[in-house]
């Protein structure tokens, strides 16, 4: 059977199970009648053997997917603000043009932890406000004004813009408090000596939205208007302040970008250039 399948002679079987038996130099068979059993040490060489060769086909396999980008992975990690809409635009882009690739989407809760991820070992980050380590690049994706909201009825909600002396003594819903967009709007407030009731924190934009719109206070928020015009019960208003808010994407300096990152900040760079 064994010539057949190999084809070749029976004696050409026997002469090549008597040099390989010569090369590992222990007994593959016993003879039982006119029957060759398997040693136990050829059977655990088999198993070794199949072993090996399955170990073969799966470097095949990973080889042919790592070509394809089956295995390309990219780690992003972004501010809360950013996750219901930047973060996933950005991801879907990336699915159309690799749609092989594998991506983890993690939510950091403030600026200074997401700095962290990307030294550690994240591709990107997404923050909301520029980098001052020297160690990572950056790029702006986007630069918003700021909104006030309100909720639907509220005396303000009438007004074509907001100034910070009109939200003096009211209901304020935050940002969290390791956000550095919070401190900004706080810095801001303090130095025009505006005393707000600061009740209510949340991490996303959306949220606070959410919040504005059950009358639970009024808000700063950084976002563009058409988004912000989608929330139903709350009215974004311009506000007047000198702050901008922005997306901003970092990666490290001290890792080279692997071929799907490049790709990943190639489609950032060309948001950048649609807006």
């Amino acid at each position: 059977e064994a010539a057949v399948m190999l084809g070749i002679s029976q004696p050409a079987v026997s002469r090549l199970i008597s040099d390989f038996e010569t090369a590992v130099d222990f007994q593959l068979f016993n003879r039982v009648g006119r029957v060759l059993e398997p040693t136990e040490e050829a059977r655990l060489l088999v198993e070794e053997v199949r072993q090996a060769v399955s170990g073969m086909e799966h470097i095949k396999g990973v080889a042919k997917e790592i070509k394809q980008f089956g295995h390309a992975r990219l780690m992003l990690a972004t501010a809360p603000t950013f996750a219901t809409l930047i973060a996933p635009d950005l991801i879907g882009q990336l699915a159309q043009l690799r749609p092989y690739a594998m991506v983890k989407l993690e939510i950091g809760s403030a600026d200074d932890s997401i700095e962290w991820m990307v030294a550690q070992s994240y591709d990107f980050g997404i923050t909301t406000s520029e980098t001052v380590n020297p160690s990572f690049d950056s790029l702006i994706i986007t630069n918003e004004d700021v909104y006030c909201v309100v909720p639907f009825g509220h005396p303000l909600a009438k007004n074509t813009q907001i100034c910070a002396e009109e939200l003096a003594g009211e209901s304020f819903v935050s940002y969290v408090s390791t956000s550095r967009f919070r401190y900004k709007i706080d810095q801001f407030f303090a130095s025009k000596k505006i005393d707000r009731r600061l009740q209510y924190e949340t991490s996303t934009t959306e949220a606070i939205c959410r919040l504005v719109g059950q009358g639970l206070g009024v808000s700063v928020v950084g976002s563009s208007h058409e988004y912000l015009s989608k929330i139903p019960d709350c009215v974004a208003l311009p506000f007047e302040s000198p702050i901008n808010f922005r997306a901003v994407l970092i990666w490290s300096k001290r890792r080279p970008l692997s071929a799907i990152g490049q790709d990943f900040l190639n489609l950032a760079k060309e948001s950048v250039s649609a807006d």
